[in-house]
């Protein structure tokens, strides 16, 4: 129960974030935006650049290739209901994600290192990240025995979801807002995804009784 608690009050919270920095982003009030976007221009390098270009072009379908085999994992190995709350959060992501950025259509910054098109708020790689780095942590750190193996484990994952946002703001094809704000977007949907069922990680599964008044989620969730 207590753990229920902080998870509502998270969702609150990046919530709360989200809405501010996107009003913040509507009333074209950002002026940290331009002074990141210009500091950051002001480093690159050959040296340095070759890595984020990489991160841009391949992030995305990394990201995708392991969301696939996360969630034919977590089915094949009859966690079903684990594996549609992954999917449901991912595709709560990009619905709400798109439709965001086309309510807003903020422009991305002009000069970037990679060609992107679209609009730029908020950013999908960053809403992407956090639901898949974060849903991998929550499915699989109570597997580590070792509390030193569990920390690598989650900091790999925090570390993953810092290197994609920072990527697109080195590769200024976001700004430093549409990162925040696809970080709390995404990390919002996360929490509340998985307040809707309670999803034991030992595979003992508890349904929300109004779940089960759904003859379709029922038999689907018989199965596992």
């Amino acid at each position: 129960m207590r753990d229920k608690k902080k998870t509502l009050i998270l969702s609150l919270i990046s919530l709360g974030i989200f809405i501010l920095i996107l009003i913040f982003v509507v009333s074209g009030k950002i002026s940290v935006d331009y002074l990141i976007s210009s500091s950051v221009s002001k480093t690159h390098s050959p040296s340095v650049n070759w890595f984020f270009i990489f991160l841009g072009n391949y992030a995305g379908k990394i990201m995708i290739l392991i969301a696939i085999i996360l969630g034919v994992t977590l089915y094949s190995k009859k966690r079903r209901i684990q594996s549609f709350v992954f999917l449901l959060t991912l595709v709560s992501g990009y619905i709400l994600g798109s439709l965001i950025k086309f309510a807003v259509k903020r422009e991305r910054p002009l000069i970037q290192l990679i060609q992107e098109t679209g609009y730029s708020f908020p950013s999908q790689h960053s809403v992407f990240s956090v639901i898949l780095f974060s849903m991998l942590i929550y499915f699989y750190k109570d597997e580590f025995k070792s509390k030193a193996e569990k920390a690598v484990f989650i900091f790999a994952g925090v570390l993953l979801i810092f290197l994609v946002g920072l990527s697109r703001i080195y590769l200024n094809v976001h700004w430093f807002s549409d990162i925040i704000g696809g970080y709390a977007l995404g990390f919002f949907l996360v929490c509340l995804c998985v307040l809707l069922p309670d999803i034991g990680l030992n595979n003992k599964v508890q349904i929300h009784p109004t779940l089960l008044r759904c003859r379709g989620l029922s038999a689907l969730f018989k199965k596992s």
